[in-house]
């Protein structure tokens, strides 16, 4: 099962708070390519000169490199959450924000942490990460924004490649510090996350020695650049600094200060600089987006193992009469884990009857009927649902399960094949066109499809096996057996980079 259905296994309701102010301190920067633009001459003005160009450290394409190896090693070492249709959302967020900031052309690779602490984190090459912690612990989209726009921040100015020596192996390292932390933290428990922060503290000060006195600049520029990025966005700059200070009044509560939050401070002054400038600035207010309350419901429902507690307390507040919207849709949900069926339809059709082109919708409608078996209706949904979202890949993915559960492979794969060369570097897409391919008995795009995935999970050589193994059917296509050399020599040179 696919999308909410399927994210809620082994999960339980709840956040902690002790990696949350260390975590958001822990932003490791990426870059923006080309000049970067300036929201006002009077703003910039006020930002400190620190350090020298990030040019003449780290050129961007090395970054992109960079970011995307640790990505792979993050896919390997790291539970992620699987339900596309928030990172669909995330993503959209990222990109309105970065329409609004200094960055110039913006490519994002956005992964999301099945991990319910709250943490964030940027690094080179574009690379952000989004724990779902935050989405369930921020009280509105303009928190959320707030912690986004502050990433933006990072990787308009670039502040890891200035914070760094020429040497990428320091760059590394200090990657290999984040890794370990997410990594541990996430395994589950607040000993593992200690664990965790202890060895990322290790490495990262190890590889840091001569950027910690740009420290507190850096992580002000971010402020004061994903200030002006969130008003200039049109979302309340006030939820910054107070869900900022909401993390620092949770820390001071534990009694100590882990050493993260010493490298990456959380200052009282940063704290006062951000709501010195929140009052300065204007913003253009927009209409709040009702999806945000909805996917933070669809998270809570997807953790929670209070299900009864749930429809009760939803079936209550909806007998009143003026619930909102996001109450009737977790009762749907609720029901829906239940394996009420029926009732959960009927939830959701008052919804679907106000609103039948909002996507989170059409995607439960679409649940349901997968826990109901009936995939041509699953097909005849997403077929419409297409029709309205093309290349939304929560979209594609129930419409290629029930393609293929029907054996109708035939149906989705130039869409598959598409969304390959559009989203290369998404593991999910991969994995359903090598799915498709198995069900039309096409050996070579098998082979190839898991390659990619292989590779995008730092499972070199079982990438390289698959390649061979493509290579050998393609041997007398002699088009077709250069561009998999290519590929093979192109997976080498890049596993190999970063490593000594």
């Amino acid at each position: 099962m696919d999308g909410f259905y399927h994210a809620t296994a082994h999960r339980a309701l709840g956040a902690r708070w002790l990696v949350a102010a260390i975590s958001l301190s822990l932003m490791l920067p990426a870059q923006a390519s080309g000049p970067a633009k300036t929201p006002s001459d009077a703003y910039v003005a006020t930002l400190p000169e620190l350090g020298q160009p990030a040019d003449l450290i780290a050129d961007a394409a090395t970054e992109k490199r960079l970011g995307q190896a640790f990505l792979r090693q993050l896919r390997a070492s790291t539970p992620l959450y699987t339900d596309t249709a928030l990172r669909e959302y995330l993503e959209s967020q990222l990109y309105k924000l970065a329409a609004h900031s200094p960055l110039v052309d913006p490519t994002f690779s956005l992964i999301v942490v099945d991990d319910r602490q709250v943490n964030a984190f940027a690094v080179p090459g574009g690379v952000i990460g989004v724990n779902t912690g935050l989405m369930l612990t921020s009280e509105s989209e303009d928190e959320l924004s707030g912690v986004l726009a502050h990433e933006l921040g990072h990787l308009s100015q670039r502040h890891f490649a200035r914070s760094q020596e020429a040497n990428k192996y320091n760059q590394w390292l200090a990657l290999g510090g984040l890794l370990a932390s997410i990594a541990a933290a996430s395994a589950g428990g607040s000993q593992a996350g200690n664990i965790g922060l202890a060895v990322g503290a290790t490495a990262q000060s190890l590889a840091a020695q001569n950027q910690l006195r740009y420290s507190r600049n850096y992580e002000q520029e971010a402020d004061r650049i994903g200030l002006q990025t969130l008003a200039d966005s049109g979302y309340d700059p006030r939820a910054m600094s107070s869900f900022f200070a909401k993390l620092d009044r949770n820390t001071r509560q534990l009694g100590y200060v882990p050493e993260f939050l010493l490298t990456h401070p959380l200052s009282s002054s940063r704290l006062s600089d951000l709501e010195r400038r929140v009052s300065e600035i204007r913003r253009q207010p927009r209409q709040p987006d009702a999806n945000f309350r909805l996917l933070q419901m669809r998270l809570q429902m997807a953790y929670s193992d209070q299900l009864g507690e749930n429809i009760r307390a939803f079936e209550s507040a909806l007998s009143d009469g003026n619930a909102p919207e996001a109450t009737r849709y977790g009762l749907s949900l609720a029901y829906l884990r239940q394996m009420r069926l029926a009732e959960a339809q009927a939830t959701l059709q008052p919804l679907l009857t106000a609103e039948p082109n909002r996507l989170l919708y059409r995607l439960t409608e679409m649940d349901i009927a997968f826990a109901q078996r009936d995939y041509p209706r699953v097909l005849s949904l997403s077929q419409t649902a297409w029709s309205i979202y093309p290349g939304q890949r929560s979209v594609l993915e129930a419409m290629t399960r029930a393609a293929l559960i029907l054996n109708k492979p035939e149906l989705v794969r130039p869409l598959l094949d598409k969304a390959a060369r559009d989203y290369s570097n998404d593991t999910l897409v991969w994995r359903l066109l090598a799915d498709c391919a198995a069900k039309q008995k096409d050996a070579l795009a098998v082979f190839r499809a898991r390659a990619e995935i292989f590779f995008l999970t730092n499972r070199q050589k079982l990438a390289e096996d698959q390649l061979k193994n493509a290579l050998r059917l393609a041997a007398n296509n002699y088009s077709l057996t250069a561009q998999l050399n290519q590929r093979l020599n192109d997976m080498q040179i890049l596993d190999a980079e970063f490593k000594r």
